[in-house]
């Protein structure tokens, strides 16, 4: 593996002057090379919630994976996916697939073939970065090798974390230009509500934590559903999430 690369923070700045997504992948693939990455990908918005998003994708991943990836709905079971969603941690590869290997798990032989198909297209070991902020939804930023080790992307991993944030704040101007409306204006405490109801704290209990009554925590929650435009707690939850609005803590 070559030597670990010291971030040009200049370099890095100048993401943001990127004029297109085509502009702005050749600057990542310039800052990625050298660290033997030979593969890289970077999403947000991806279909979790909403079935016809606006998407925002870049990188080098083989097209035929990307297709075939969705074709097959891996997204529904890739514990990569479930971890960048709830977190603001960086997963590696080898980590999401053993997580949960002492589980009996009616997905566990799914997931296993997942990463199996991944290596015959080259993405035989990587890492992966949670992407969240105001404006935008979750997103991610991957990346793979034929040859890195689970220990070479670790020893890369501070400039892959910091790269991809850089990545994530240059990519948000493409991404406003595909979708000028605007977020819903929860207030405070419909957020508040929201977020330990995704905690899985009842309407009493939420009143409890906040000090109010559960009849007004359940008026909190009752609002923010219908500014969200869905039907139902769950729901709300889960398209406050993926708007940035809140982030789900639950391991």
């Amino acid at each position: 593996m070559a030597s670990r690369m010291l971030i040009d923070i200049d370099r890095l700045r100048a993401f943001a002057d990127a004029p297109s997504t085509e502009a702005l992948t050749a600057r990542i693939e310039r800052m990625v090379q050298p660290l033997g990455v030979d593969y890289w990908f970077y999403a947000v918005d991806l279909p979790l919630v909403n079935e016809h998003p606006n998407q925002l994708r870049m990188g080098t991943y083989p097209e035929a994976w990307v297709v075939h990836y969705f074709d097959m709905d891996y997204i529904s079971i890739d514990p990569v996916i479930s971890h960048c969603h709830d977190h603001a941690i960086p997963v590696s590869w080898e980590e999401a697939q053993h997580h949960h290997r002492r589980i009996v798990d009616p997905h566990l032989q799914k997931i296993r073939h997942l990463f199996g198909e991944a290596r015959e297209f080259g993405l035989c070991n990587g890492v992966s970065v949670p992407l969240h902020g105001p404006g935008v939804s979750w997103g991610l930023m991957s990346f793979a090798s034929r040859n890195l080790s689970a220990s070479d992307f670790e020893e890369c991993l501070p400039d892959l974390h910091l790269l991809s944030h850089f990545v994530h704040e240059a990519a948000r101007q493409f991404l406003r230009s595909k979708t000028p409306t605007r977020l819903p204006a929860l207030t405070k405490r419909e957020r508040e509500c929201l977020s330990w109801a995704a905690e899985g704290k009842t309407s009493w209990e939420i009143g409890q934590l906040l000090n109010i009554s559960e009849r007004t925590s359940i008026f909190h929650l009752q609002n923010a559903t219908h500014k969200l435009g869905v039907s139902g707690r769950q729901a709300a939850i889960a398209r406050a999430i993926s708007l940035g609005l809140i982030v789900s803590l639950r391991n």
